[in-house]
């Protein structure tokens, strides 16, 4: 495409699509989120951006308040676009800065929709999603509103034509942008009582910034959803922290195989789906397409907790649900058994909370455990590399047994007995 078209479609694009942006003008009741909205200046936003869903905080177990949510960016525009920083704004223009993120930080942050490939930039009618989280220390801390704001340049540098029509100096490399202004949601968030028994539970792919479930962005019912947002897979291990001892293809020598799973609550009981078979440890379904989308959660639950929300389980055994559709469960009640049905490829609880009964089609809220002892932390390198993934155990010269690698446990903030917040990603703990 030539130079003059170019010019030709960015002008029809700057006089029909011009946004209305943050300036001086403040309206005269003075209750206009911060009175930065103004309706007479304009300014040109070629990436719009939004906030995917309001987040909402949850004090993690290092006692700070976890902020975590994603940011909607779309290029509206016909130059291509590189995104240098964002920053997270206490609800104002000239607010205290929350979070920065910025040069190479935006790449690792920010994933084109419907990939999990990695970018700064986006194309003409391409679009991205950043996955922002930052914590403060204090309740009182947790900001009413959010703003963003976002510089760009096209790579390269900023074209004439742009410099000219928005009359920036010429040396001028980038643009600066305020929007997606949200409020924070400071929902009362609901206190599971223990799902599971005993001690050796580690917290994977947990709060907030592992991949596998924070990034796990769906496109069901005609809408953008992140069900897993707060998601953990809870997987045991035994008292020398292995995952298994035996041959692993056998499902029973996993530590948390056919283990107990409790309702998290008084609740009802709104769907069930006991009619898969436990999958193949070490092979992951959805990655070499064989599996559907309605198998993708094996043998699962669905309760129906009193604040309204709902909180799913997955993978269990089949025939090991112990409820039907329309019971009334009790807090602590078994209602089923830890397996490996669906989109696994080790035996795992799959547990989270969500705003509606859709698993897959709904916003992941957080959740609190309203007791727990944490006993340490591992590394993903310990955890994954070495206890999960490494397929090449060594073989006990006593018994005979194939025996799993021992994960490293080590030392962790607060340890002891936790109330009422939620356990981060990689920590130990036991439940009573």
């Amino acid at each position: 495409m030539n130079s003059l078209i170019n010019k030709v479609s960015l002008c029809a694009v700057l006089v029909l699509a011009v946004l209305f942006s943050y300036g001086g003008c403040h309206n005269s009741n003075g209750n206009n989120m911060g009175n930065v909205i103004s309706d007479a200046d304009n300014a040109f936003t070629p990436i719009v951006f939004s906030v995917l869903a309001p987040p909402v905080p949850v004090k993690g177990s290092d006692s700070k308040y976890h902020i975590t949510y994603e940011l909607s960016l779309s290029n509206a525009n016909t130059f291509d676009w590189e995104v240098l920083s964002i920053e997270v704004l206490d609800g104002h223009p000239e607010g205290q800065v929350l979070l920065t993120i910025a040069a190479d930080e935006v790449m690792d942050k920010m994933q084109l929709i419907g990939t999990r490939q990695p970018t700064n930039s986006l194309i003409p009618t391409q679009s991205g999603l950043v996955f922002l989280t930052f914590t403060v220390e204090n309740e009182e801390d947790i900001p009413d509103t959010l703003l963003h704001k976002i510089k760009i340049t096209v790579p390269g540098g900023l074209p004439e034509f742009i410099t000219t029509f928005l009359e920036l100096p010429e040396d001028q490399e980038d643009i600066t942008n305020f929007g997606a202004e949200v409020a924070v949601d400071n929902m009362d968030v609901f206190v599971f009582g223990p799902p599971l028994e005993g001690s050796g539970w580690v917290v994977v792919n947990g709060c907030c910034d592992s991949f596998t479930h924070v990034r796990s962005v769906l496109a069901v019912n005609s809408k953008l959803h992140i069900s897993q947002r707060y998601a953990i897979d809870w997987i045991k291990v035994d008292q020398e922290n292995r995952l298994y001892v035996g041959d692993p293809q056998v499902l029973d020598n996993w530590e948390g195989y056919n283990e107990n799973v409790l309702a998290v609550s008084d609740a009802q009981v709104v769907r069930v789906v006991d009619k898969f078979p436990d999958q193949v440890p070490f092979i992951l379904p959805a990655e070499v397409g064989e599996i559907t989308l309605d198998e993708i959660d094996g043998n699962h639950v669905i309760l129906a907790l009193p604040n309204g929300q709902f909180a799913f389980y997955a993978h269990l055994i089949p025939g090991s649900i112990t409820v039907e559709e329309g019971d009334f469960v009790t807090k602590g009640q078994v209602i089923g058994k830890l397996g490996n049905t669906g989109n696994t490829s080790a035996p795992h609880l799959h547990l989270h909370i969500m705003e509606t009964a859709s698993s897959l089609g709904s916003d992941g809220l957080p959740h609190v455990f309203e007791e727990y002892n944490l006993i340490g932390r591992t590394t993903d390198e310990s955890f994954f590399d070495q206890g999960l993934e490494d397929n090449t155990p060594f073989v006990d010269e006593e018994t005979g047994l194939i025996i799993g690698n021992s994960i490293e446990v080590l030392p962790v903030a607060f340890p002891g007995i936790h109330n009422n917040d939620l356990p981060l990603n990689l920590r130990i703990v036991e439940f009573p």
